[in-house]
């Protein structure tokens, strides 16, 4: 049996993955560390994959998705480096030409840009579905996020079964390496990734309302593009039917902004902080 590490550039898969290394690949027959690359994450997230990369020797296959405009012809992959992965969100308005405006709704992102890219490279080696188990970096305390297909899927959860590793225990990890992720959770791995909470991407728009220009054109150039809502209105990205237009303005509006701290029960707003569960990383599965 064979070994596919999904590495998405957290913190927590980035524990999974050097763990793995150091504890585990000598029990399976061969491995291999993949990135799938939307052309969308923070650039730190890309500087912190290279360096767990060169520090830990790891040998991190960095992939992007290569779309085909024509119905029926599926998304397939092609290598990439560091220096040479999009940082514009090619892949990204790729897979949006063709499939239309991701959301809650229209999953699209993780199929198309990262299982479609991922299971694309396996075959390209000659790897079978039934030949190898997916490594997921999902910790105990998250043991909620663990896919109900993982037995069809072939998913391993290391940090679970083997570590019961939680946020806490990595974090004390990391503080004691001789490098970092240089983000705050509500930053994460996709600069402006719709999963997260109102309230964390208005904090966003007050900080850094340069990275919202890029959900803000796809809005207005795909808005028509992929499967259509039943009253043919222009899909937008985020959750309440919110626009990029509509996020911006009310990021100018006075509102709590998200801290570390937990929001205080009595101040707790469904709509400001209901998530789709990303924070620091946004796994394939």
């Amino acid at each position: 049996m064979k070994l596919a590490i999904s590495f998405s550039g957290g913190k927590t898969s980035a524990y999974m993955t050097k763990w793995l290394i150091d504890n585990k690949v000598n029990d399976y027959d061969d491995y291999v560390i993949t990135f799938a690359n939307t052309g969308q994450e923070n650039e730190e997230t890309l500087r912190f994959i290279n360096l767990c990369d060169k520090e830990w020797g790891l040998n991190v296959v960095w992939l992007e998705a290569v779309v085909n405009p024509l119905p029926g012809i599926g998304t397939k992959h092609k290598i990439v480096t560091y220096e040479t992965a999009s940082r514009n969100g090619e892949p990204f308005e790729a897979v949006i030409k063709k499939y239309g405006i991701p959301n809650q709704t229209f999953q699209t992102c993780n199929r198309e840009m990262k299982l479609a890219v991922m299971r694309s490279y396996m075959r390209s080696i000659g790897w079978k579905k039934r030949d190898y188990v997916s490594a997921i970096g999902i910790r105990i305390d998250e043991i909620d996020r663990i896919s109900k297909k993982m037995n069809d899927e072939r998913l391993i959860y290391p940090l679970i079964e083997f570590t019961k590793a939680t946020k806490e225990s990595i974090g004390t990890w990391w503080e004691k390496q001789q490098f970092h992720l240089n983000l705050m959770e509500h930053e994460g791995n996709c600069k402006w990734c719709w999963k997260k909470s109102k309230r964390k991407l208005l904090t966003l728009a007050v900080d850094t309302p340069e990275i919202f220009d890029f959900p803000a054109r796809m809005e207005s150039d795909y808005g028509y593009c992929g499967a259509a809502g039943y009253d043919k209105k222009p899909r937008v990205f985020f959750r309440g039917y919110t626009s990029t237009i509509d996020l911006m303005a009310e990021s100018k509006l006075n509102f709590v902004r998200w801290t570390p701290k937990p929001i205080q029960f009595n101040l707790f707003d469904e709509d400001l902080d209901s998530s789709g569960g990303c924070s620091e990383h946004c796994e394939a599965y």
